[in-house]
């Protein structure tokens, strides 16, 4: 990252070539080499370029001279990204207006374009983000020289990309990037955010001992905090984990400590994935009588804290507790229910993999059948192709109890394949 990368991103922002650039001044073989990284410009030629680019001279004069206020402005700016977004909107807006002024190094300027494309990712202005990214970011980067750029650079650039794979479902790729994010010498609020964030993400990989390790040491930090509400987020996250492991009576235990801090400090959206998380775990357990009442209530509490979006997940799990209790009224109405305030395609589909029972108890043999082959067709083109384990054995049984019994081999080896470690 160097002068040069800068003059030809604002060259191409401006839609000129190299020689409408260039000028009769320069020729165009120096600018190119400029451009490249080959060639350090002089005084003469940055005034001739800025003048072209209607750009301060000093913008492009100054590109070695780190700011220290500059910097600790940035600084402060990222830590309000990480752990308080909210806090991070005037600092953007002040940044961008003084644009120019503020950001004539060039390290400090990719630092702000990083930190401006997480702060997009992180408040769900995608556009914004993807603008910010392809427009700058990608053609300042080069991946192979990340390395050798200040350690702030490549703290900034792990944790946009962090936030960019995780957006992707590319939990993965997320989980390299927070993972090379060096946490010496930040703030005690950034190691944990940080070191949450890797306990979630080394869940999704299904890396659980990876996610309790991390799990204990950002409670550790919130404790040391004392906050007490971001605690209680992490003994939720470790009954999750624990239910991933089937260790219910543990993950209970985790999740209880996180329903009476949440109580506690009167924070009701955690409260609603805390009962809502009880409920999944009692089912998966086999005592769905209890599942239901803490999903009910889970549900209760997020129609009255109007959490809509929220609902979705809870609908899927009452219906299959429902199911699993014979309680086909109850499974009838809240599916059609669900069914009224579904927004995106995924949660209808999510929705009738839950309700797909339904149709097998009440002798509806077609409907399950097509409806079986509607949630395949749809999560063979989803991101998370986690359902097709069991969709595709449920097909294979439902084929060779009617007769058909090529298509349920084919099921069983779709389902084989499925199960097989990558």
């Amino acid at each position: 990252m160097d002068i040069g990368r800068r003059i030809n991103i604002y060259r191409k922002l401006n839609q000129m070539t190299l020689h409408d650039l260039s000028g009769e001044a320069i020729s165009t073989a120096h600018l190119s080499k400029v451009e490249n990284g080959y060639r350090r410009p002089g005084e003469s030629t940055l005034k001739k370029i800025s003048n072209s680019l209607n750009l301060p001279f000093a913008f492009f004069d100054n590109f070695e001279e780190e700011d220290p206020e500059v910097h600790h402005v940035l600084t402060q700016l990222e830590q309000f990204i990480i752990t308080q977004v909210e806090k991070a909107t005037p600092l953007v807006d002040t940044i961008v207006e003084n644009y120019y002024d503020y950001l004539s190094n060039v390290h400090q300027e990719i630092y702000f374009l990083l930190l401006k494309c997480a702060f997009y990712c992180k408040t769900k202005d995608y556009s914004k983000a993807r603008k910010v990214y392809d427009t700058y970011v990608q053609p300042f980067i080069d991946e192979d020289d990340i390395d050798k750029t200040p350690l702030y650079v490549q703290n900034a650039y792990h944790y946009c990309e962090g936030i960019r794979h995780y957006q992707k479902s590319d939990f993965q790729s997320s989980l390299a990037h927070y993972k090379n994010f060096r946490l010496e010498k930040q703030p005690l609020s950034v190691k944990a955010a940080l070191t949450y964030n890797i306990a979630v993400l080394s869940n999704a990989v299904g890396n659980y001992r990876q996610a309790i390790t991390f799990s204990y040491e950002a409670l550790g930090y919130y404790e040391n905090l004392k906050q007490h509400q971001q605690a209680a987020m992490v003994y939720n996250l470790i009954g999750v984990i624990y239910l991933n492991k089937e260790e219910f009576s543990k993950s209970m235990e985790y999740l209880t400590q996180a329903q009476q801090l949440a109580k506690e400090f009167k924070n009701f959206r955690l409260l609603t994935q805390v009962l809502h998380n009880k409920g999944v775990v009692m089912r998966k357990d086999g005592a769905n009588h209890e599942a239901c009442e803490f999903l009910e209530e889970s549900l209760a509490l997020k129609e009255a804290e109007g959490l809509k979006a929220n609902k979705q997940i809870s609908y899927h799990s009452l219906c299959k507790a429902y199911l699993n209790l014979d309680r086909l009224e109850n499974a009838y109405e809240i599916f059609a229910k669900a069914k009224s305030e579904v927004i995106k395609t995924s949660d209808y589909y999510y929705l009738l993999e839950a309700f797909l029972e339904y149709y097998k108890k009440t002798n509806q043999g077609k409907m399950y059948q097509r409806s079986l082959e509607e949630c395949i067709d749809f999560f063979e083109q989803d991101a998370d192709q986690e359902p097709l384990e069991t969709l595709y054995l449920k097909l294979g049984d439902y084929l060779y109890e009617t007769g058909k019994y090529k298509r349920a081999a084919d099921c069983y080896l779709l389902h084989i394949k499925q199960t097989r470690p990558c």
